[in-house]
């Protein structure tokens, strides 16, 4: 049987590994994926996430944050400059096992995605602030920025971008967000641009999780039950996903993004979340979602369930957007309300975060204002267009 790694690079998917949420605190066998080419980008959290992760899970401390209400972390627990330190080095080890990729697709793969300090407020200036000094602690060109989009977020996605910052954008699935999102990223290309700034050294990647999409529609569809109800379970978040994919490509064709990408810009991509943890060993998304352009994230666990069983049979999303419309048009026969549920599953993405909700200020870069209007929001997602 062909690689199945090697089938969905010809159809022009990466396959980065998605360690969030492990208790991780070594990079070894993130090397051995590396190396067999099975996966060219890695989503992490920061180490002292990843050893709160240990302490928990082998009796000792809390999942709380350090210093919270809920910490309840032992004496010798290492002190935050310490712990600041380490998951510099643990970034800077992955960045570096992952840098000939970055190098090979030409800034295209090969990041490593991190995200921010539960400690970070909402705030657009401690984001930018926290990604800023993140980025400067490990000093590697293939981190990543890992940032929930919320209302108050969107400004400091385009001034990260407009400082040569990659940033993955977490938490969309409403179609409007997702404008939303695109015409922040244009936003702060086109001040990176303006600042000189190698655009092709900034890339912009917007996460969806049909998972997520399934978990909520299906409850719905279980309550309402009957066959036909059951004939739509699962077939929710992948239609989302294509439409989701047909409105990117709709605006990566718009005027603006056009001469971003004439000016050197890479085009944003779409990556998909492949699994939830009800389905550990579920590779349909995988299967399903294969198209070209597009990042595919992938969970340790479901890695060699993939290789072993996944069929990747060409591109199942292009034509394939008129379907996944009449798909989720039968939603509504069974009371499910997809704006509704969209909506709440971005606020519980966000709230999951764990930022402080603080309100937005603007947001003051090297070279501009504190009070001035550089940042202080985003253009409307119409503005895309233009």
């Amino acid at each position: 049987m062909p690689d199945v790694f090697a089938r969905l690079a010809r159809e022009g998917v990466s396959v980065w590994l998605d360690d969030s949420g492990r208790a991780r605190l070594d990079a070894s066998s993130i090397d051995v994926h590396v190396r067999r080419g099975r996966v060219s980008g890695l989503i992490t959290d920061p180490a002292p996430t990843a050893l709160l992760r240990c302490l928990y899970a082998s009796g000792v401390g809390t999942r709380g944050p350090i210093g919270g209400a809920a910490d309840r972390t032992p004496s010798w627990f290492p002190a935050p400059a310490v712990l600041r330190d380490m998951g510099a080095a643990d970034l800077r080890l992955s960045c570096d096992l992952l840098a000939p990729v970055h190098r090979d697709s030409g800034g295209r793969d090969g990041y490593v995605s991190v995200a921010l300090s539960s400690r970070t407020t909402n705030r657009a200036t401690d984001v930018v602030n926290a990604a800023v000094a993140l980025r400067t602690r490990v000093g590697r060109p293939n981190l990543m920025i890992r940032i929930p989009v919320t209302d108050t977020t969107l400004p400091a996605i385009s001034a990260c971008l407009e400082l040569g910052i990659p940033v993955q954008a977490t938490g969309v699935f409403n179609p409007l967000r997702h404008e939303q999102v695109l015409s922040a990223a244009c936003t702060g290309l086109e001040r990176a641009r303006d600042r000189r700034q190698r655009l092709s050294d900034v890339a912009f990647v917007v996460s969806f999780s049909p998972g997520a999409v399934d978990v909520a529609v299906d409850r719905c569809l279980e309550l309402a039950g009957g066959a036909e109800a059951a004939a739509l379970l699962g077939t929710a978040g992948p239609a989302l996903a294509r439409l989701a994919q047909e409105r990117q490509e709709r605006l990566l064709d718009s005027p603006r993004l056009r001469r971003l990408t004439a000016a050197g810009a890479l085009p944003p991509r779409l990556l998909w979340l492949s699994s939830v943890p009800a389905r550990s060993a579920d590779t349909r998304y995988v299967e399903e979602l294969v198209c070209p352009g597009t990042v595919t994230a992938v969970p340790e666990r479901l890695l060699n369930a993939v290789a072993d069983r996944a069929y990747v049979s060409g591109d199942r999303v292009h034509g394939r957007y008129d379907d996944a419309r009449r798909r989720l048009g039968h939603l509504a026969w069974f009371g499910v309300e997809l704006d509704g549920l969209t909506t709440a599953l971005e606020q519980e993405a966000a709230r999951r975060t764990r930022l402080g909700r603080i309100p937005a200020t603007p947001v003051a870069t090297p070279d501009a204002s504190p009070t001035g209007t550089a940042h202080d929001g985003v253009r409307p997602a119409a503005d895309i267009a233009a």
